[in-house]
């Protein structure tokens, strides 16, 4: 699998729409993710774990699931592209969201988890 483009909003401290353009930051050849404590590097690949898988860890173990929609956001909204398959040869895009109940801020409506093949 490579990277394409990650784009994230209301995922823990990612209120706004934040884009990581992963083909930008490999064309170099390698890259890595460096930041204060704090910065939001593990939400980086949690988002990509939810991307693909739909769940993670923290999630999992401890149900974490309200508190990693950012406290100012309505939604939640992860796409993930990537390459797959025979060498690299199929362009993915994998998306989670999720969205609070209007009516009971506190409340996180289940997730919608999808997968697309761009042609």
């Amino acid at each position: 699998m490579i990277p394409v483009k990650l784009m994230v909003r209301g995922l823990y401290s990612y209120k706004e729409e934040q884009t990581i353009d992963f083909e930008k930051l490999t064309a170099a050849g390698m890259f890595g993710i460096f930041g204060a404590v704090g910065s939001g590097k593990s939400s980086i690949l949690e988002a990509i774990l939810l991307a693909l898988y739909g769940s993670t860890e923290r999630l999992s173990d401890r149900g974490e699931k309200n508190s990693m929609v950012n406290l100012q956001s309505n939604q939640l909204l992860i796409n993930f592209e990537f390459r797959a398959g025979k060498n690299n040869g199929q362009h993915f895009l994998a998306r989670y969201s999720t969205k609070r109940n209007p009516k009971n801020f506190d409340e996180i409506k289940p997730a919608e988890h999808t997968f697309y093949l761009r042609e």
